[in-house]
């Protein structure tokens, strides 16, 4: 590629990236359009670089270190992942990012083991070694897929979150569940992060409100935004300024019902969301879906808890794109097949 279509090619995906971050930044496509970008500006480097290094180095470095961090990454995650069933419940949710740490080291090694074996099974017939070859693609590809995913997800909920979340008139504060009926740190943590943001508000003169969102489980004896609401008088805010949102089950409904209280209160309301770190971005992506016009900060959150946190949140956001998954799949499944068609017609030839 030349010079200057790559320098061209990444301005322009930058400005389309920037322009639809300036309409509405609660979008991950944002995020794909400009990794794009990104993608040709590296590319751009490379191509002004060339002739300059060897390209031994700029490929041998990369492959070298690659490993390494995913030896790294894998040892933080099985770590972290008992660390969390020892301090929390021992449920599917709270191993998270021990089985996403197994799996780490597990594909490659599976991945190696099956090229080992096809590459040995000469004599074996051609439909088992075709067989291996096309679950070799399919893992091969499924898991970059799965790996690029979440490479976007991260790095453009750290973004988001970052970003500036400008005026507002109502802040919803949303339930994270509680422990025999009262408020735990981790909804604690959000109720004093919407305290603190209610607090900044008024001492400008505006007036605001909180909600506090959160119906009641099937384990709870009362509902988490009644528990909310007690919590956030007992911090200091005025009982006529906590407006309880005591129904919702889930986040959608958390901020459909909210909208209606902070409607019912001002008409045209401005919204801001207070929810954990992690939860940024799919609660603002949420906002989104059900024409919440809101933007969405978040409260600090136990380190050891943040990577089951964030693995069930990017799970939760796949999820939330069922089309492009199943035709990511699709493709993963077709290219492993044509993998093995085409091992199986050059050992006809």
């Amino acid at each position: 590629m030349s010079l200057l279509f790559t320098v061209t090619a990444a301005l322009a995906f930058i400005v389309v990236a920037v322009r639809m971050w300036r309409t509405d930044n609660r979008r991950l496509s944002i995020g794909v359009i400009a990794a794009i970008g990104g993608y040709f500006a590296i590319e751009s480097l490379l191509v002004g670089l060339e002739g300059m290094l060897p390209a031994a180095i700029v490929f041998t470095i990369p492959l070298t270190l690659l490993p390494l961090l995913i030896l790294v990454l894998a040892a933080y995650l099985i770590a972290n992942g008992l660390r969390m069933l020892r301090r929390e419940s021992r449920s599917l949710a709270n191993g998270l990012s021990l089985i996403a740490g197994v799996a780490l080291l597990a594909v490659p090694v599976l991945t190696y083991l099956a090229l080992t074996a096809m590459v040995s099974t000469h004599d074996y017939p051609i439909v088992l070694r075709a067989a291996l070859a096309a679950v070799i693609v399919i893992v091969a590809l499924g898991s970059t897929y799965v790996a690029a995913f979440f490479v976007l997800f991260l790095v453009y909920g750290l973004v988001y979150r970052h970003a500036r979340v400008g005026d507002y008139d109502a802040i919803v504060v949303l339930g994270a569940g509680l422990i025999d009926g009262r408020v735990p740190p981790l909804l604690g943590a959000r109720l004093d992060r919407g305290s603190a943001l209610f607090s900044a508000r008024r001492s400008t003169g505006d007036d605001c409100v909180l909600i506090p969102t959160g119906g009641r489980g099937s384990d709870e004896p009362r509902s988490e935004g009644e528990a909310m609401a007690e919590y956030l008088r007992d911090a200091g805010v005025p009982a006529d300024r906590v407006l309880a949102e005591t129904e919702a089950v889930n986040t959608e409904q958390n901020l459909l019902l909210s909208r209606e209280i902070a409607e019912a209160h001002r008409p045209g309301s401005r919204v801001l969301i207070v929810t954990s770190g992690y939860h940024v971005l799919r609660a603002a992506m949420l906002a989104r879906r059900v024409g919440l016009p809101a933007a969405a900060t978040g409260a600090k959150t136990a380190r050891y808890f943040v990577p089951s946190a964030t693995l069930r949140e990017f799970a939760a956001v796949a999820v939330m794109f069922p089309r492009i998954q199943k035709a990511a799949a699709a493709l993963c499944v077709l290219a492993g097949l044509g993998a093995g068609a085409i091992l199986w017609l050059a050992d006809a030839v």
